[in-house]
């Protein structure tokens, strides 16, 4: 992964002595345990500098990247194509606390929360994902997440999808 997350500084400056492989260790740690950013242990850098990697990451497309490529690598192991040409679409509604980010009614699952849109290569490997309040419906999030991302994926031909 370390030519995906090489930084550099738009305005110059030193190099940074801190350990980018220890940033990246950092992120699924804190993703995990779903802690918040203070409450990073000591063995990884400090939270500021944590963050001021993932801001940035998240912003320019470094985690989709990332993920890009080893879904390919992954799937070239298992002798297939590294673009995927069929794939799976499918919702879950989950309930969130009361503080924080936005939420909504899923009347049909009796769900005041998000929803999470994944789409899948068929042998599981995550493509894209849309999270948004669940008041949104199945077609219409659906609808966002393909018109952002379709002209990723150029050999795909077929997203199959349940009867919602």
């Amino acid at each position: 992964m370390a030519p995906l997350v090489t930084v550099t500084s738009p305005k110059g400056g030193r190099p940074t002595d801190i350990d980018l492989r220890a940033i990246v260790n950092a992120l699924p740690y804190k993703h995990r345990r779903g802690c918040q950013w203070r409450l990073l242990p000591a063995d990884f850098p400090p939270m500021s500098s944590v963050r001021s990697y993932f801001d940035p990451w998240n912003r320019d497309g470094t985690f989709v990247n990332i993920n890009d490529t080893l879904r390919k690598l992954a799937r070239q192991a298992l002798d297939r194509d590294p673009e995927p040409s069929i794939s799976v679409l499918d919702f879950q509604s989950v309930k969130t606390t009361e503080a924080g980010g936005e939420h909504g009614d899923d009347g049909g699952k009796k769900v005041n929360g998000r929803k999470r849109q994944f789409w899948v290569d068929t042998n599981g490997f995550l493509l894209r994902v849309l999270v948004h309040p669940a008041d949104i419906s199945d077609d219409e999030g659906a609808e966002w997440l393909l018109a952002a991302h379709h002209h990723s994926f150029p050999r795909m031909h077929e997203i199959r999808v349940d009867e919602g």
